[in-house]
């Protein structure tokens, strides 16, 4: 798994869904990111 957004086949020999390709890659390079909020640690006094 490499992690794709999405996959599109194409042909640069037919160019068969190049345009597409070109397109979505747009449309991601475009996209807010994401972020995972990690839930916070709180720190803890220890006494030993």
């Amino acid at each position: 798994m490499i992690g794709a957004v999405f996959y599109i086949e194409c042909s640069s020999k037919t160019q068969q869904n190049v345009k597409a390709v070109f397109e979505g890659a747009i449309k991601v390079a475009l996209r807010p990111l994401k972020t995972k909020k990690k839930p916070s640690k709180q720190r803890t006094c220890a006494f030993l």
